[in-house]
């Protein structure tokens, strides 16, 4: 266990940074995490901890909820550095920084029968984590981001509770991973605002398939639409003509595993 105090000490500056730029998150593999439960979810499923910081108040008070595999460095921090470092409003004390997760290759993931979401140049990390976490829940085979927002933006982590770190989420190329899906016999749907397109509760997912969500404000792009094999749309009740992408995304999900 290890006390620090400066500001600039080098794992201060590195987890500040790690918070702010993207940049670093890419050059370093590394990204950062805040909260118990998200500390305690990245050491059930395995993910490597670089180091781990808490705050002085939340060593006296929940010092017994720390569990970390050995080799892991504690640092403590006085309170003040801790809400300076923190990126949320309602600081917990406990922060870490981790590796970036190893997951299959996504040509090891698609396979007949399965069931994923293939979302394109999603933006707003909000809605990511959440997809994402819904994902997780009803037990999706797998999540796949094409010109999205960063994965390990730590908005998009937050957003994710701990799910990240159990699902297979992957940042790929459409070019290269939309020819796999026929290839391996998975239907392909593009979920667009569309009156002609078939409603999703008339949709038959027996056979598995891969859903596209677009970009919030855009839609899907005609051309990567017109690759799917069928359009779906969700039917909607009097003025609304449009949801959130995230709760779109979750209606979708769940008619996709039932």
């Amino acid at each position: 266990m290890q006390l620090i105090t400066s500001k600039d000490n080098p794992n201060i500056k590195l987890f500040r940074k790690l918070t702010e730029s993207k940049k670093c998150r890419r050059e370093t593999g590394m990204f950062p995490l805040e909260g118990i439960r998200l500390i305690s979810d990245a050491v059930k499923e395995n993910a490597e901890l670089h180091s781990v910081f808490v705050t002085e108040s939340f060593l006296k008070k929940q010092g017994e909820a720390l569990n970390f595999p050995s080799g892991v460095s504690l640092i403590v921090i006085p309170d003040e550095l801790g809400k300076s470092i923190s990126d949320t409003s309602s600081a917990q004390g406990v922060f870490a920084v981790c590796k970036a997760i190893t997951k299959p290759h996504f040509s090891q993931i698609i396979k007949r029968g399965g069931k994923y979401l293939l979302l394109c140049n999603l933006q707003d990390p909000g809605n990511l984590g959440t997809i994402i976490r819904t994902a997780d829940a009803v037990g999706l085979d797998g999540v796949f981001l094409s010109e999205c927002c960063e994965l390990y933006n730590p908005k998009v982590i937050r957003s994710t509770m701990g799910s990240l770190f159990r699902l297979n989420v992957s940042e790929v190329v459409f070019e290269e991973i939309f020819p796999l899906f026929e290839q391996r016999g998975v239907p392909s749907y593009a979920a667009v605002i569309d009156r002609d397109a078939v409603s999703l509760t008339e949709c038959d997912f027996s056979e598995g398939g891969v859903v596209l969500i677009g970009n919030e404000g855009n839609g899907l792009p005609e051309n990567i639409a017109g690759a799917c094999q069928k359009k779906l749309t969700i039917k909607m009740n009097g003025n609304i003509n449009s949801l959130n992408a995230a709760m779109a995304a979750g209606i979708i999900i769940w008619e996709l595993v039932k």
